[in-house]
């Protein structure tokens, strides 16, 4: 069954096309635009002056304009009603006791929104209910009711209900009670039956310096709510406040049309093409990418170049920057949603950007590791041969090793490998030996042997160097 339209008290955060949620009562964004007018032709007041007997905090309730029915009970647990509750509350309305209440409400020209339309915000994602709902709520401030609220209230407390009755029945009718003429005898009535007098009020709107002189005197009660009245004859545009509004489901609003079946479908096939491109368009762009920062590792001889490698991987990142645009653009707004190659269109590129190259390079195999052990013979400047040790060479990270020496000065140190070139910084741990430096050799395709140079802790060659892997 479709929401029906609710009258609920004013409070802040209110106004004309505000979002509201139903059950809580709590004011959202605004939904609706603002175009409140009056009723034509109808621009008078509406004055209610009730003085009665009450029984019950249901009546006391009602008379606040907290009305269950009315309000399918969203006036009884939302914000904004603590004060009037408050007052329920602090009445201490029960059977025993005598209460009498002065009711005055004064309602202005009606003001309401005869031909709602959504705002831009709220249009522009009414086929996404989730955020929707969460960003305005499931209805909006139509209509606010302005003018003010007065309630006294005269309690009696006597030691029986029979007392609170036959107080009544003597002073034979409800306004009796704030009549001047018979303050004697409401006076006399009360002291026989022992009874205790106390007077209240509760006002929203009107003059702010309503007071009760006299709490003993009922008839204080009925001069604050004549002064009340008055002041809404002379100056209502400064007495006035909103005191309740007319909340109407968000649905009668103009606006776009709920999503249908084929827009639902159509918006889930794009999501779909979409997660299959992106995974097909990263397996590119990871290839392509490796190719890029690996190009020692392939053969370009019969195969597109390096840039021509290095310009796909850039259309191929462009390609998966769009798809996951339209992606999005298809969940923000499924009624819209379009096809990569139509959405890159409409907002001035082009999908598919990337050409992949007929013929990749070709991968070369792994170079040879450089681990193991080395046998390395040292020979002078005039080629004679100066000693013989072997080098132990253990990896410990991408083309990094730890170098131990046996023979020589039992040397320690890091060799660090790039394509077929090695570099080792050593130094001597034999006691007493500070001697240190480096080698620099240049390995044989196979990985099997290398010559180079020996230089000492000055930089200055001191002799040449072959190894051979043991």
């Amino acid at each position: 069954m479709a929401i029906r339209q609710a009258e609920v008290p004013f409070i802040r955060g209110y106004d004309f096309g505000v979002g509201a949620d139903l059950m809580s009562g709590s004011p959202m964004s605004e939904v609706v635009n603002d175009t409140h007018t009056g009723v034509a032709d109808a621009h008078g007041a509406n004055v209610q002056f009730r003085v009665r007997r009450i029984q019950t905090t249901s009546e006391l309730e009602q008379s606040l304009g907290l009305d269950v029915d009315a309000s399918f009970g969203s006036a009884m647990f939302g914000a904004g009603v603590k004060e009037r509750l408050a007052f329920v509350k602090s009445a201490g309305i029960q059977a025993s006791s005598l209460f009498m209440t002065v009711t005055v409400q004064v309602t202005l020209e009606f003001l309401s929104i005869d031909a709602p339309v959504l705002t831009t915000d709220a249009a522009s994602i009414a086929d996404r209910p989730d955020v929707f709902d969460s960003r305005f709520g499931n209805m909006f401030v139509r209509g606010i009711s302005r003018g003010g609220l007065f309630i006294g209230i005269l309690r009696i407390e006597t030691e029986s209900t029979q007392d609170a009755e036959s107080i009544s029945n003597e002073l034979s009718g409800t306004y009796g009670l704030f009549s001047a003429d018979v303050k004697v005898k409401f006076a006399n009535t009360i002291k026989k039956f022992r009874g205790s007098l106390f007077v209240t009020m509760y006002h929203e709107g009107g003059p702010t310096d309503l007071q009760i002189q006299d709490p003993a005197d009922p008839a204080e009660l009925l001069k604050c709510a004549n002064d009340f009245l008055t002041s809404f004859q002379t100056r209502p545009a400064d007495v006035a406040v909103p005191y309740s509004v007319t909340l109407a489901p968000i649905t009668i609003a103009k606006g776009p049309l709920p999503l249908n079946a084929e827009q639902i479908l159509h918006s889930q096939d794009v999501l779909t093409f979409c997660a299959k491109r992106r995974s097909v368009g990263l397996d590119q762009l990871n290839l392509l990418q490796f190719i890029s920062d690996n190009p020692n590792r392939f053969d370009f001889s019969q195969s597109a170049s390096l840039q021509v490698i290095q310009e796909a991987e850039a259309a191929s990142q462009e390609d998966l920057d769009l798809i996951s645009a339209c992606a999005s653009s298809a969940i923000n707004s499924p009624a819209n949603a379009k096809m990569p190659a139509d959405f890159a269109i409409g907002i001035g590129q082009v999908f598919p950007r990337t050409k992949m190259p007929q013929i990749l390079p070709t991968l070369q195999p792994l170079p040879i590791d450089f681990d193991g052990v080395w046998e390395n013979v040292l020979t002078n400047p005039d080629g004679s041969v100066r000693g013989s040790t072997t080098w132990t060479m253990t990896r410990i990270g991408p083309n990094r090793y730890d170098a131990t020496e046996q023979g020589g000065g039992n040397a320690v140190g890091t060799a660090t490998r790039t394509d077929l070139t090695v570099h080792l910084d050593w130094r001597a741990t034999n006691p007493g030996d500070t001697n240190h430096g480096t080698y620099d050799w240049t390995l044989n395709p196979s990985v099997t042997t290398a010559t180079g140079t020996a230089r000492g802790a000055d930089g200055v060659p001191v002799g040449s160097s072959m190894v051979r892997r043991s």
